[in-house]
């Protein structure tokens, strides 16, 4: 069986050496992401181009995702600097002020407070705010450090006011857009008001796509439910929300996360630091092998790596490592059972999936298909974490590319161009079949919403086993 937990890879320099994105992709990259909180609009769109070129040489359906900077807080800094514990720093925030340090976004730091926590590095580095006047923030250092350029800061104890959309992300989805990416996340989402947000500035620049929240903020955890309604997908980004809110709390709410997306029918990445070791060595600590297992006994669909590949010494071996890692862990769960979640039957899409999973368990099926058009059955029927391959059939690309993205989806295309009046579920088995997904004798259940092309809607499922020639017969 195929590995079903999804593997996104950031590119980066480290990425850009001869040969790396083709043995990345042999190795079972599934999503490329692009972080725009770090270069310029031509390294974004000549990576996006030369990833796809090499997809499409290797036959490959994989996703690119364009992970947009939001506001987040970094600071500008030509060569890093020496901080001593009980130094006391000048942040900028306004243009004219006299500062040791200036911001990125420094309307950020405007209703910081004395006594609130000024966090930087990802809390590497920590000071206290001991002053504040009209253009600057005057901070104490509670430790030494050293500082280095385009380091973020993290005000976990302060209000943001700012708006969801940056003009920074506004500048990234223009370059997204020209390059027709697959997703888009939005970096510290703090209501779900956001979604429409991103989607209404996304939809003027000509790109529509799934939007993924990243979850970083102690407000995003209050409204989680919320978020992932309104959203096409979730990030548990440890990064900054370990920074944020405590971090002995991380790991459970990872968990909620995980188990609310999932009972949405949306795909969740768990992120950062998850093989961060191997930036530097060959091998992951055993800590970090713990925790990508975890993630997938937790059922995540997607673990992430940042500057294991973006910018590590080993970027092959990091991932194939995560590969290795996630194949035995589905292995024990194939064996003991996927932990479930209990669907509430609130629309009739639910009720007809969770049928479809069932049939097919105690159908004992190998495989359970479904045409589709936007890709959302296919991710209906993954959440129930099926140990029978999931097959999405689509004739639109982007929804193939998409379904990179959904745990243990094999999504192909027709295999033939289905016209008014012909049968989608008898296409969808010939069209598995010719893919490879499936092979001549095989038990499927085969589920569609829209049963006849051009006709209307009525759910419908077969239980049949593919032909010889991929046509579909009774069991």
């Amino acid at each position: 069986m195929l590995r079903r937990t999804r593997i996104v890879a950031t590119l980066g320099p480290a990425t850009d050496r001869p040969g790396v994105l083709e043995q990345l992709l042999e190795s079972g990259l599934d999503v490329a992401r692009i972080n725009f909180s770090h270069g310029a609009a031509d390294e974004h769109l000549g990576r996006i181009a030369r990833f796809r070129e090499v997809a499409a040489q290797m036959k490959r359906r994989v996703a690119v995702m364009a992970d947009l900077p939001g506001p987040k807080l970094r600071v500008l800094l030509d060569h890093p600097i020496e901080l001593q514990q009980g130094q006391t720093l000048a942040l900028a925030i306004k243009p004219t002020a006299q500062a040791d340090i200036r911001l990125t976004e420094p309307e950020i730091a405007s209703r910081i407070k004395p006594g609130q926590r000024v966090l930087f590095d990802d809390g590497r580095l920590q000071a206290t705010v001991a002053q504040v006047a009209s253009d600057r923030v005057l901070v104490t250092m509670t430790g030494p450090g050293t500082l280095k350029p385009n380091k973020g800061i993290n005000l976990p104890d302060t209000e943001l006011t700012i708006p969801a959309v940056t003009t920074r992300d506004r500048d990234a989805m223009q370059i997204a857009a020209k390059a027709q990416v697959d997703w888009l996340a939005l970096s510290f989402v703090r209501d779900p008001s956001a979604a429409a947000e991103l989607r209404g500035v996304s939809r003027a620049y000509g790109l529509e796509v799934p939007i993924l929240a990243k979850m970083e903020r102690p407000e995003a955890v209050k409204k989680a439910k919320e978020i992932v309604a309104a959203f096409d997908g979730v990030m548990v980004a440890r990064g900054d929300l370990g920074v944020e809110i405590a971090l002995e709390k991380v790991p459970q709410v990872q968990k909620r996360l995980i188990y609310l997306a999932r009972l949405a029918g949306k795909p969740v990445i768990t992120a950062t630091d998850m093989l961060d070791s191997m930036r530097n060595n060959p091998r992951p600590t055993r800590a970090e092998a713990s925790d990508v297992a975890n993630a997938v006994y937790d059922g995540t669909d997607a673990v992430m790596l940042s500057g294991e590949t973006a910018i590590g010494d080993y970027p092959v071996q990091a991932l194939r490592c995560m590969d290795t890692i996630l194949r035995e862990a589905e292995v024990n769960l194939t064996v003991d059972g996927w932990r479930d979640v209990r669907i509430p039957k609130a629309a009739l899409t639910d009720h007809i999936t969770t049928l479809t999973y069932e049939l097919a368990r105690e159908a004992k099926a190998e495989a359970i298909i479904s045409p589709t058009i936007s890709g959302r059955t296919a991710r209906q029927i993954a959440r129930h974490r099926p140990n029978q391959a999931i097959i999405a059939v689509s004739a639109h690309e982007e929804v193939i590319r998409q379904l990179a993205m959904v745990w243990g989806v094999q999504a192909v295309p027709f295999a033939n161009e289905i016209e008014k009046g012909d049968d989608r579920l008898e296409a969808a088995v010939k069209a598995a079949f010719v893919g490879g997904a499936v092979k001549a004798g095989s038990l499927v259940v085969v589920l569609a919403g829209h049963p006849i092309e051009g006709g209307e809607g009525k759910p419908t499922i077969r239980i049949v086993r593919v032909g010889e020639h991929g046509d579909s017969r009774e069991p």
